[in-house]
């Protein structure tokens, strides 16, 4: 019996949960693995036509929620396509046509446009493409043959809305879950911890979904915690918003899995979700050894200008915090 169809649908309808296990269940990926896998899902989310909303990389599988943007690779301009298969294949010339049953090369009237449309704008190749760049740089690095993952990935279609929201929580708290880490943003490589450690790194990779708003947010968040809000990609409070979601579902308890503490949750919650001084300090600390200087804005500034370095302002790498003036560096480090 034949395996079924995949389902996909448009842009408009919503996501994918996208779940892929190693051959076997073995615990196989460590750091580096997973930091190379990282890089490649950043290299193709900027190739193909998809947003990355979250995703968990673990030592014998991964989780990621990805919309198809089919409709923008429907309007794209050829130079775009191009663009993007340049970025995903390097120097290899993209396919214009086909080749029939005796061998000959059958052009398409388009010159393949259409067919890099297919190609780009198509989630189930986009896992391809990240599954098998990984298997071979793995394969190769360990010197090992074989199949490195089990079965055919898994794409659930994920309603727009409450679902999403839902299906990122529960990809954020996959660490968690498996006792890994106590706290979401310990873990290096989910998209909560990226977004703590690497915020620019983060914006380059995550799309935050849009929520339909039910009224306000501390109406709501009185009523009900897991009320719809808006969170959009220029909003102030959608960080902290969400990781307040993320640490009150993470307290709930579920048998045999861990969960987060009580007290955390509610030092969360009592932050309304923003990261703490104590907390931010300790994902910084790297600035205290491998920075170059750190102090006020006008010494950081005047350093700037004496190290020919002016075109790059003074940052903090302590946040808008009114009490931090002093937290300004050359460069902002990240663990």
């Amino acid at each position: 019996m034949g395996r079924p169809k995949r389902t996909w649908v448009s842009q408009e309808v919503g996501s994918y949960h996208i779940i892929s296990r190693v051959a076997g269940g073995e615990f196989l990926f460590n750091d580096k693995d997973k930091e190379f896998f990282l890089e490649l899902l950043e290299r193709f989310s900027q190739c193909f036509f998809v947003q990355i909303h979250a995703f968990a990389v673990m030592s014998n599988h991964f989780h990621i929620l990805a919309t198809g943007l089919d409709k923008d690779a429907c309007l794209a301009t050829k130079e775009e396509l191009l663009r993007r298969y340049s970025l995903l294949y390097k120097n290899e010339e993209p396919p214009t046509g086909t080749y029939d049953s005796s061998g000959q090369f059958i052009p398409d009237e388009d010159g393949g446009v259409e067919r890099l449309r297919f190609r780009l704008g198509s989630v189930s190749r986009f896992v391809q493409e990240l599954k098998q760049t990984f298997s071979r740089w793995y394969n190769k690095k360990y010197n090992r043959t074989g199949y490195l993952w089990g079965n055919r990935f898994k794409g659930v279609i994920v309603d727009k809305g409450e679902a999403q929201l839902t299906c990122s929580i529960y990809i954020d708290l996959n660490p968690v879950r498996a006792n890994i880490v106590s706290k979401v943003e310990d873990y290096r490589w989910s998209s909560l911890g990226l977004r703590v450690r690497s915020p620019k790194r983060a914006n380059k990779l995550l799309h935050p979904l849009s929520i339909l708003p039910t009224g306000e947010y501390e109406e709501n968040m009185a009523k009900e915690w897991f009320a719809p809000l808006v969170l959009k990609n220029n909003s102030i409070d959608h960080f902290s918003i969400y990781r307040e979601f993320v640490y009150r579902a993470g307290g709930i308890e579920r048998k045999g899995y861990a969960h987060i503490w009580p007290e955390l949750v509610d030092e969360v919650v009592a932050y309304h979700g923003k990261l703490g001084l104590g907390e931010r300090f300790r994902f910084r600390l790297k600035n205290f050894s491998e920075g170059l200087a750190i102090g006020g804005y006008s010494l950081i500034a005047k350093l700037q200008r004496q190290w020919n370095r002016k075109h790059i302002r003074p940052r903090s790498f302590m946040g808008r915090d009114k009490n931090c003036g002093w937290s300004y560096s050359t460069r902002v480090l990240r663990l």
